[in-house]
């Protein structure tokens, strides 16, 4: 028994010794980890750890955004210009710290300083952030004609019930009326969302706005007038 009871303190003490290697007692470590009057709660300087080894990730996963720019056909007959697309450089995953060292641990005189301390705390990684990815916009030139019948073709069948309602309301006469609709265009869209949200999927709901705007984008250059002041983002 009196053995056991030796080995046990032997063990103990042998541990210690490793910990105090692995985290000698210089002042960045005992501002780090100390308990001395005027530092911060313990677990406030855990959390500083934490948020110092966050890293945010960018990922190298593209988001493709498409644009449709709708251009008078030439009246000499001659062709509009062909289909264009600006993209971002890709680039590959990155990760980063933006975290500067707390006031309070100014003896950590760099950041690898400052993480050896966090360890002896106990922190070795924070949480990993990732940001959004970088955007591809692809720009698409079209020939302003056939703009009701395009617009109708791209909105979801499940909104055309919605929008039919409110016609009245506005003095449209349908669908093929987009001067009527074009010059209520965000009113009617406003309008227009509760209806679409209860009958339409969220995927369907997002390609109405697009779907709208290109109509009136088509009408508005079909007559040479500037296009609608709304942006999708």
């Amino acid at each position: 028994m009196k053995a056991t009871v030796v080995l046990s303190l032997a063990s103990l003490a042998f541990g210690h010794v490793l910990e105090n290697r692995a985290c000698p007692g210089n002042n960045c470590n005992r501002q780090v980890t100390g308990t001395r009057a005027g530092l911060p709660a313990l677990t406030a300087r855990s959390a500083d750890c934490s948020a110092f080894l966050a890293k945010t990730v960018t990922p190298t996963t593209t988001r493709t955004r498409t644009s449709t720019v709708y251009t008078q056909v030439p009246s000499d007959g001659g062709c509009v210009p062909e289909v264009t697309a600006r993209a971002v450089e890709a680039r590959q995953a990155t990760s980063a710290s933006t975290s500067v060292i707390p006031t309070y641990a100014a003896a950590c005189k760099d950041a690898d300083a400052y993480s050896a301390a966090c360890s002896c705390l106990g922190v070795t990684q924070g949480p990993t952030r990732t940001a959004r990815g970088p955007r591809v916009t692809v720009t698409t030139t079209l020939p302003a004609t056939s703009c009701a019948a395009n617009a109708v073709a791209a909105v979801p069948t499940c909104a055309l019930e919605c929008f039919q309602a409110l016609y009245p309301k506005y003095g449209c006469t349908g669908f093929d009326d987009l001067k009527c609709q074009c010059a209520v265009f965000e009113t009617l869209g406003t309008e227009v969302t509760p209806c679409t949200l209860e009958k339409c999927s969220r995927a369907d709901v997002e390609k109405i706005f697009p779907a709208a705007q290109n109509g009136c984008a088509c009408y508005s250059a079909s007559l040479g007038l500037p296009k609608p002041s709304a942006t999708t983002a």
